[in-house]
């Protein structure tokens, strides 16, 4: 599985340089800069987002709350960003407070078109909770490759596909070995307003469990530069496998 992975993406990276004008060179069909909502995947630009979600299982419950900076580079053809998480909740019949997984990414537009892109990319996260229920316990690896459609002005379909797997950790961690699929979805019925959902079911192999989320975004960008959102979200499968049952991430995202 990894090495089918590590081979789609090498294909399609490398497929269509003509269209890409250059797989890291500007192109004349990347998307443009005074779009500042943050809501096209293949729009790589400087971004400052904070945002926290609370979910709850049974009488359990957590809070994260996120920084996240983006910072593109080579043409916006490529961003790397850093999450920072930090987290309350009640995971072990206690409120908790500390620091969760530290995340790291790095994206790619290796093809773009008027109407079409691709986005490949590694995600990172280190084994850095300072609460045990906070973190994986383990560091990891996630390639995925999402596919960019705008069918229409104002409309993105972008499916995604990724593959996650620990690399090194504790001795208690357990492991961690899944393939996600989603689809991506925004419609845009006005300059300012957006409402996205990403459906998304998880293939967590280490457990032999399916499970999934179902969710829907509103956003609104209230200045020039600044938006805000507020995603409500449940999760979808058997009692001992989802991992949520309700959640919601409200959120504000800064593009200089």
């Amino acid at each position: 599985m990894r090495a089918s992975i590590g081979s789609l993406l090498l294909v399609l990276g490398l497929a269509g340089p003509a269209s890409a004008q250059g797989l890291v060179g500007a192109s004349p069909h990347q998307p443009p800069t005074d779009d500042k909502t943050g809501t096209n995947p293949l729009n790589l630009q400087h971004q400052v987002i904070v945002a926290t979600t609370y979910v709850t299982l049974e009488r359990f419950h957590l809070n994260e709350t996120t920084y996240r900076h983006v910072v593109p580079i080579l043409h916006r053809r490529v961003a790397l960003s850093a999450g920072l998480p930090l987290v309350v909740g009640n995971l072990t019949g206690r409120r908790e407070t500390g620091l969760g997984d530290v995340s790291a990414n790095v994206e790619w537009t290796p093809w773009l078109s008027p109407r079409r892109g691709l986005l490949v990319g590694m995600r990172a996260t280190i084994d850095t909770a300072t609460v045990q229920e906070f973190g994986l316990g383990v560091h990891t690896l996630m390639p995925y490759v999402q596919v960019v459609f705008q069918p229409a002005t104002g409309t993105i379909l972008a499916p995604f596909l990724s593959y996650r797997t620990g690399m090194g950790g504790e001795a208690f961690a357990t492991e961690v070995e899944d393939t996600l699929v989603g689809l991506y979805g925004v419609w845009r019925p006005t300059s300012r307003l957006w409402l996205a959902t990403q459906p998304q079911v998880v293939f967590d192999a280490a457990r032999a469990s399916t499970y999934g989320e179902l969710s829907a975004e509103v956003g609104y960008q209230w200045f020039s530069r600044l938006g805000a959102y507020v995603r409500p979200g449940v999760g979808v499968g058997a009692d001992g496998s989802k991992p949520y049952a309700w959640g919601l991430t409200a959120g504000i995202r800064v593009i200089p």
